[in-house]
């Protein structure tokens, strides 16, 4: 977004290189001393628009008047044909006032297997022609611009390319319109030496061009040799098909129509950019058929584009200014009136801390209004729960476009109040959008499966973060709705503002402010008031374990999903792209000043790569290379901390473990700013060292040794934590150890640890990542623990098979349909990888892992089919059985039970009769508890389980293997970006074959 700076700066180190040209002469082919000839070239559309600007400004300079230098152009862009246009009318200027003429180097481009995986990862439309025709179509376009006789003087061409057809015709045009001697051919050194010859021979000037390395760097020049070998041998390529071409053969039937086939598509080639999107615009809403809605993702803001940064400024000035206008406050809302009071908070801008810039301020909620807004809450006013899923789904969608309609307020207040620079707030409100089309639509398809009957659970707290103050929210909030809860937002003290707007946005799309209740207020008193309120009947919290802990401590029966943070790492081998790996891991542990829960706060390097003295200056340069500072200025990539360090991170920042050492020191930018806290690197942390076991959530990254993967393995899972990690290895038997022994819900291999995209990788970890039920955020079960679910009985054939079973053949023949049906969903569901993305260049596996082992206890009033179906689902699954039965049986149920045990357990299963204290005892040792019905879970079972933060899975049963079974799996999401710049390698050659 900082175009001008990032001109500016590039500018400064090309001027360098252009005074060297000129300083280190050469005698050219015609015996005169010539400077240096310096081209520039560009691989991402990404960096067109900037090299342009940078060749314009630097050759601008008063030295450089002089200087013939070059630049490239690449014909598979459709908007090729302006800039060449508007470099030739540049160009003329400069001649015209006395300076020298440049050069176009003309290509088709390289870079479409990366331009077409961008396209696919991000969600916009691919820059580039999709056929070769169009591209070569676009070469004769240009190439016929700039061979004209009064461009050709001022902008002269080399037209790149190993076809001899472009060649000629290149050759015929210039020699027609008299301006042979403005071009050149060119080719590439050791592709065809034949070509090069006959256009030798045509007395044309022909420019060869051969990569240059040292002894050390020649692995560099061998990579772009087998890069070009690989695009000159396509299938359609010139090359290909032309050796030993004679005419009229078949091969050069092949080339003639591929050269027909560009000529005609002249006529209707289009000109423009095809990535149009202008944030400027007001939003169209989209015209949605409910009923036959497909979920797609909300594409972020490409901020490469001309009118996104202007887009961008705006909202600075706005938002950067937002004092000067007032402000901007927020209030509780509770049964749909705004509560005034004085207990006002006021909110700084921490990027303009030495000003003291109060962006707005916000009313605290008191204890009362707690109390009426449950109430509220729990009597429906509005009718919410009454409505269908496809009324609540309509109006949804519609706060979705409501987020559409405010993205550039929702960025501006995030970097106003946390200081979150615009790249990170933007992707927030398309995941934003995202919750929001995605969960009322997950609901219909739970509640389409044949047979099912939902129900909204009733009231439902939503405790959200700082970190990330829009998606987080709206999430929890989307979630409850689209289930039919009304729902309360506590959000965190440090982005109250943030929440209010996305309150708004609920609001304005028509969610009722009875429906949807605003508390903002300390984290102790709302505790204290709405956490141990029996009239709320979920949490869903996004924060720290150790309040998460309080939570249970205070309410020991809450129902919560929790995720909790995690010290989450990346492993590199020394099978990894070191160049790769050394940008992921820099983005996922310093991006948003480290705060994010699924940042890499651990790095683990295989000893080659702990020792390699290259790899270690890598991290080191690339972390000091990141700009800290005001949100408002837009060379920074990283703004301020949303609160100044203290606990973890203030002791981290303070001192250092036996053997560890400072790689890059901790330090403050922008003059002091106690929130602006630099990137930081410790090395040397070793296993059980604080910053190997403790979370931070700020920007310093520890570095630990390994002696091999599987060392590195271990040290990762030893922290008890299972949130998100990632491995950078090229070598797949590496990835799938990797992948099967590292605990943690949400694995990357080859990719950053950060910016999980709704259904393409939900959210959610294991261990310590996690209390609660365990569903993903943002995939299709998470929506099923604010649901009361229940089934049509099956419909059971009694059969002679069963009548050996006396009273009880009915409960057995009932048990086995259902079985049939569990078997059936782990065959179609719970067994499979999924992949609902099928993005280019990037897996995202979706699969369940079966628990390890499970506690089921069965007590009087439990109906034998559900206590069969249970062993039934945990023994799919693959878990370790424990049956826990009271010491007094008074059921004929458990009695046939035990006396059927043996033929029903497997060898490692266990048949215990046991008192509350053993039981207990048990429970902390399981992995998975189930009872089959809530009642059954007494508070002292609860009180003595708060410490171990043991989810107990108490609802009613359901005879439907796809809500049934999720009991006893544990969601985990695996994303392998396996493309190689965009090249698929052996994956492609599949999906082409």
């Amino acid at each position: 977004m900082a175009h001008e700076w990032s001109v500016g700066q590039i500018s400064n180190k090309l001027e360098k290189i252009y005074a060297a040209a000129m300083q280190n002469r050469f005698i050219n082919v015609d015996g005169k001393e010539s400077d240096k000839f310096v081209n520039l070239d560009m691989e991402e559309y990404k960096d067109v628009r900037l090299t342009v600007d940078v060749f314009k400004k630097t050759l601008s300079v008063e030295k450089f008047k002089h200087l013939y230098a070059g630049i490239v152009l690449q014909t598979y862009l459709p908007d090729t044909l302006e800039l060449a246009k508007e470099l030739s009318t540049w160009a003329k200027q400069r001649v015209n006032s006395g300076g020298a003429p440049i050069k176009i180097r003309l290509v088709k481009g390289a870079n479409q297997e990366m331009e077409l995986t961008e396209a696919s990862l991000r969600g916009w439309e691919c820059v580039t022609y999709r056929k070769k025709s169009q591209s070569d179509a676009n070469f004769k376009v240009i190439m016929d611009y700039l061979l004209d006789s009064d461009v050709a003087p001022y902008a002269h061409l080399g037209v790149a390319s190993h076809n001899l057809f472009d060649h000629a015709l290149g050759m015929l045009l210039s020699r027609q319109r008299g301006v042979e001697k403005f071009y050149s051919a060119e080719m590439l050194e050791g592709m065809s030496e034949t070509a090069y010859k006959v256009l030798k021979k045509e007395g044309l000037d022909v420019i060869l061009y051969a990569p240059t390395a040292t002894k050390e760097t020649f692995t560099n020049a061998i990579a772009y040799l087998v890069r070009r070998f690989d695009e000159n041998t396509a299938e359609q390529n010139f090359l290909r098909h032309s050796f030993g071409l004679k005419v009229d053969s078949e091969a050069w039937k092949t080339l003639v129509k591929s050269y027909d086939d560009a000529l005609s598509e002249i006529e209707d080639l289009k000109l423009t950019p095809y990535r149009v999107q202008d944030r400027n615009k007001e939003p169209i809403k989209p015209e949605i058929d409910l009923d036959n809605y497909v979920y797609e993702s909300e594409a972020d803001t490409d901020f490469v584009l001309e009118q996104n940064k202007k887009w961008a400024a705006e909202i600075a000035d706005k938002w950067k200014n937002i004092a000067k206008s007032g402000g901007y406050h927020a209030k509780p809302v509770v049964g749909s009136k705004e509560i005034e009071r004085d207990d006002i908070v006021k909110v700084i801008d921490k990027s303009q801390y030495h000003d003291g810039i109060v962006v707005g301020s916000y009313v605290k909620a008191a204890a009362d209004d707690m109390k009426e807004a449950v109430k509220v809450a729990k009597e429906d006013i509005d009718c919410w729960r009454k409505l269908t899923t496809k009324e609540r789904q309509k109006i949804l969608m519609d706060a979705a476009h409501e987020f559409r309609k405010r993205r550039a307020d929702l960025i501006g207040v995030a970097a106003a109040e946390v200081g979150k620079v615009f790249s990170e707030t933007d992707v927030e409100v398309s995941e934003a959008i995202d919750f929001l089309n995605f969960y009322p639509y997950s609901v219909r398809k739970i509640e389409e499966l044949e047979g099912l009957h939902v129900a909204p659970k009733g009231v439902g707290l939503v405790v959200s973060p700082w970190n990330f103050p829009v998606a987080i929210p709206t999430g929890g909030i989307a979630a409850a709705l689209a289930a039919g809860n009304t729902v309360i937002l506590k959000p965190a003290s440090d982005s109250v503002l943030c929440a209010q707007m996305v309150c708004e946005c609920f609001w304005r799309a028509g969610v009722s402010k009875n429906t949807l209740q605003f508390l903002p207020s300390s984290g102790t008193l709302a505790g204290e008031e709405l956490i141990t309120n029996r009239d709320i009947d979920f949490t869903i919290f996004t924060g720290g374990e150790q309040t998460a802990y309080g939570m249970i401590k205070q309410r020991s029966d809450i129902h919560l999903s929790a995720e909790t943070g995690g010290k989450d790492a990346t492993i590199v081998t020394s099978m990894s792209d070191r160049d790769q790996a050394v940008k992921n891991v820099v983005a996922s542990a310093f991006n948003n000043s480290g705060q994010k829960c699924s940042a890499t706060s651990l790095l683990v390097l295989e000893d080659e790569l702990y020792n390699d003295e290259n790899f270690k200056r890598m991290l080191v340069d690339a972390t000091e290379s990141l700009h800290v500072g005001s949100v408002w200025d837009f060379k920074n990539r990283i703004g301020t901390l949303s609160s100044k360090p203290s606990g973890n991170l203030q002791k981290a920042l303070s001192y250092l473990d036996e053997g560890e050492e400072w790689l890059v020191p901790p330090s403050y930018a922008h003059g002091g700013n106690p929130y602006m806290l630099k990137p930081s690197i410790r090395w040397g942390t070793k296993e059980g060292d604080f910053c190997h076991m403790n979370e931070l959530f700020g920007p310093v990254l520890s570095v630990m040794r390994a002696d091999d993967l599987k060392d590195a393995i271990d040290a990762v899972n030893s922290t008890g934590y299972g949130l998100t990690s990632g491995v950078e290895s090229l070598d797949e038997r590496e990835q799938k150890i990797w992948s099967e022994k590292l605990k943690a819900g949400n694995l990357y291999i080859n990719r950053s640890t950060t910016g999980a995209i709704v259904i393409r990788q939900p959210f959610g970890g294991m261990g310590k990542s996690a209390i609660g039920s365990g569903k993903k955020a943002g995939g299709f079960n998470y929506v099923t623990q604010f649901m009361n679910i229940s089934a049509d009985k099956f419909i059971f054939q009694k059969t002679h098979e069963f009548s050996s079973h006396g009273v009880f053949a009915d409960e057995v023949a009932k048990t086995s349909e259902i079985a049939k049906d569990f078997v059936k969903w782990h065959r179609e569901e719970f067994s499979k990888e999924h992949d609902y993305a099928n993005v280019r260049g990037e897996s995202n596996v979706i699969r369940y892992l079966g628990v390890k082992s499970v506690l089921l206890r069965c007590q009087s009033g439990d109906k034998l089919h559900e206590i069969l179906s249970s062993i039934t689902a945990a023994k799919i699954a693959g878990a370790s059985l424990l049956i826990s039965l009271p010491k007094k049986i008074q059921s004929d149920e458990l009695v046939w039970l035990i006396n059927n045990s043996r033929n029903i357990l497997a060898k490692e299963d266990v048949l215990e009769l046991q008192s509350d204290d053993e039981l207990i005892e048990s429970m902390k040792k399981a992995q998975r508890i189930r009872f089959l019905n809530p009642k059954h879970v007494t508070k002292n079972i609860y009180d003595a389980l708060k410490d171990e933060t043991k989810h107990i899975t108490s609802e009613p049963f359901v005879p439907h293997g796809r809500i049934e079974l999720l009991h006893y799996f544990i969601e985990q999401s695996v994303t392998n970006s396996y493309h190689r710049y965009g090249n698929l390698g052996v994956r492609g050659l599949k999906e082409d074959g």
